[in-house]
């Protein structure tokens, strides 16, 4: 029945429209009369309720009279929920709350309850709220300790009102916990970091601040600044806040000396994630004195990648003695009960690819059947860049077949890597002959990679490519329209076809059709590219 009140349902209010004046005046009714309920969570809904209706029905002035009267009495009710669903009522009522309504909100801005402080914030910025008052009700909410959000609400809603705060203030918020609000603060420096007095105040943050507001700093740094502040950055390595300690190691030179503090500094670390940065560093020099210590860190999963990277660089045999140690370790109560952590086995794995080594493929095959599929993929994407290798002598091409085998076993058994399996079985062109024997497979997955790997230097393959154009998977239509845009890209023509005028038609159609998935966009993106790269060359 038009204008029927639903009433409410588990603290969700149902809004009838089209019931005219008579309908939102029963609803109205209605929530002033539930405004008088014991619980808190019903006069919640209710005044949040109030809130809607009354913007709505605000047409019908006759209709709303009372509505702002009781949502302000809801602001000082007892109960923090209540408080809150007020703040939101009044922020959606706009002008229909009365003058005194952003006075209401300020004051809730200030409220002892977090909650309701946040919903007040943003009441303040759906009404547009001005003035001192309000300037100061958000320069609070930035020192609020109780919510990250309070603290962002406070930043962006001084900013919208006065500009950017004043540096000491960003520099503050730089060190907050929440990822938003010191990333707000840092775009605000970034924006202003030319200013010579801005700058002084960021270069004094990075030698003299405390905690992760000197470690942001020194990230923000060029490094024309940083090398005036060499004897900061090895100071740093001994600061008390890791995130100190692991910033200065990456920002340090590459010298005898800086290697020498970092390789301490590294010795002495309990931090994982401090002792990843100081890998990073270690290993992007090369430096033969950090593998132990890299060792010492492959059994923590936040920095045992990094290690297995480092090692990587280091380049020494015991290195990646160590790497294939990872590799064939698995979790459970050994000596190093961390070292089969996934993460750091499938960094192995892919470490292990970009080296040729005879012992690599009798290593990574394995794993092909392990049954966490994260070192699945790590063991394929380690063979994908073995496959970049030239093969060297009958061994070498015997363990390449042997590699190509098992992936076009995972091609047809383990949709969980497929695309995994696809980029590897791409660095391998001797699978082609096997993939064409793929392409008209029942699964619309297989089919499509297999349709994606197709050589368009081959012409029975561009013909695959044109037959799969009708394809009934959208999947495998995307890939044999991309492999059509790859021999455009080489040739500058549409390959030949019995019917080309009509091939060019049909691009004109997707390119210029209804899409309803993002499938679809790929599609009309794609034959638009086509379109446009013929008209280039003039074939269009």
């Amino acid at each position: 029945m038009a204008g029927r009140c639903r009433g409410l349902r588990g603290g969700r209010v149902g809004v009838v429209r089209g019931g005219g004046a008579d309908g939102a005046a029963h609803q109205i009714a209605h929530f002033l009369r539930e405004l008088a309920a014991a619980e808190p969570g019903r006069r919640a809904a209710a005044v949040k309720g109030l809130g809607r209706v009354g913007r709505w029905a605000a047409a019908y002035e006759d209709v709303v009279a009372g509505v702002a009267e009781a949502v302000v009495r809801a602001a000082q009710d007892p109960a923090a929920v209540v408080r809150a669903g007020a703040a939101d009522a009044l922020g959606l009522l706009g002008h229909v709350g009365g003058d005194g309504a952003g006075a209401v909100v300020v004051g809730l801005m200030g409220d002892p309850d977090g909650g309701v402080r946040r919903r007040a914030s943003l009441a303040a910025e759906r009404l547009a709220l001005e003035g001192p008052d309000v300037v100061g009700a958000f320069r609070r909410l930035m020192s609020d300790d109780s919510d990250w959000h309070l603290r962002l609400n406070g930043l962006l809603g001084l900013a919208r009102r006065e500009g950017n705060p004043e540096t000491a203030v960003l520099i503050r918020l730089l060190g907050d916990n929440g990822t938003m609000v010191w990333g707000h603060a840092r775009i605000a420096l970034y924006a202003s970091l030319r200013d010579r007095r801005v700058r002084e105040q960021v270069l004094h943050t990075a030698r003299y601040g405390r905690g992760m507001s000197r470690a942001r700093a020194l990230d923000m740094l060029p490094s024309k600044d940083l090398a005036r502040l060499r004897g900061s950055l090895l100071d740093g390595l001994r600061d008390e806040c890791p995130g100190v300690r692991g910033m200065s190691a990456s920002k340090l030179p590459d010298d005898r000396r800086s290697r020498t503090a970092v390789l301490s500094a590294l010795a002495a670390e309990t931090d994982a994630e401090a002792a990843r940065q100081m890998l990073h560093t270690l290993g992007w020099w090369g430096e033969e004195r950090a593998e132990p210590l890299a060792v010492r860190w492959l059994d923590h999963p936040e920095s045992g990648s990094t290690a297995v990277w480092a090692l990587a660089r280091i380049d020494t045999p015991t290195a990646w003695e160590w790497i294939r140690t990872v590799v064939v370790s698995g979790p459970g109560p050994e000596l190093w009960p961390g070292l089969g952590h996934h993460e750091v086995r499938t960094a192995a794995a892919r470490a292990l690819g970009e080296r040729p080594d005879p012992r690599t493929t009798e290593l990574l095959l394995p794993l092909l059947r392990d049954p966490d599929e994260r070192i699945r993929a790590g063991a394929v994407r380690g063979l994908m860049q073995l496959g970049q290798h030239e093969p060297r002598g009958a061994e070498q091409q015997a363990e390449r077949r042997a590699v190509v085998e098992a992936l076009l076993g995972l091609l047809t058994t383990d949709e969980a890597i497929l695309h995994d399996t696809r980029n590897a079985l791409s660095h391998y062109p001797e699978a082609l002959p096997a993939v064409r024997r793929l392409i008209d497979h029942p699964s619309d997955e297989v089919r499509a990679v297999a349709v994606s790997l197709l050589d368009v230097d081959e012409d029975g393959d561009v013909r695959l490519l044109l037959g799969h154009l009708h394809d009934p998977s959208e999947s495998v239509r995307y890939q044999a329209l991309y492999g059509i845009s790859r021999y455009v890209d080489a040739y500058g023509e549409l390959p030949d076809a019995a019917d080309r005028a009509g091939l060019l038609g049909e691009l004109r159609a997707l390119a210029h059709g209804p899409h309803s998935s993002v499938t679809s966009f790929n599609i009309r993106l794609t034959a638009g590219r086509i379109l446009d790269k013929l008209e280039k060359e003039g074939k269009a």
